[in-house]
C-alpha cells in the first residue's frame, strides 16, 4: 500500500466513524484539540502528519496503529544472509576498512 492508498483510506474511515457518532467536524475538531479546518482537509483525503491523524482518531476514541509488513520472505533472507557475510568479512578483516593504528 503506497502512501495515497493509505492517506485516502484513513481519511474514508474517518469520515465514516465521525458520521456514525454524529457529530460535526467542529465537534471532532473540538474533542481532538486541532481547528475545523484539519479535520476538513484530513476527509478529504490531503496528507496530514502523523499525530494529526493520531489526534483525530482519538477524538473519535479510537487508536491508530502503524503495521509493517514484509514485502518478502526473500529479501528478510537476503538481508540475514548479507549480515552473516559481512560478520565473517569482519571477523576475518576483509572489509576494507583502514585498520586502527596499533595501540603502544
Amino acid at each position: 500500500m503506497n502512501i495515497e492508498s493509505a492517506v485516502s483510506r484513513m481519511a474514508s474511515l474517518l469520515r465514516q466513524l465521525r458520521q456514525e457518532r454524529r457529530i460535526s467536524q467542529l465537534q471532532l475538531a473540538d474533542e481532538a484539540g486541532v481547528d475545523a479546518s484539519v479535520v476538513n482537509r484530513a476527509e478529504r483525503g490531503m496528507n496530514a502528519r502523523l499525530d494529526t491523524w493520531e489526534k483525530l482518531f482519538e477524538g473519535l476514541g479510537y487508536q491508530l496503529l502503524i503495521d509493517v509488513t514484509e514485502l518478502s520472505e526473500e529479501s528478510g533472507d537476503l538481508l540475514s544472509e548479507e549480515a552473516v557475510r559481512r560478520r565473517e568479512n569482519r571477523r576475518l578483516g576483509l572489509l576494507g576498512y583502514k585498520a586502527a593504528p596499533p595501540r603502544r
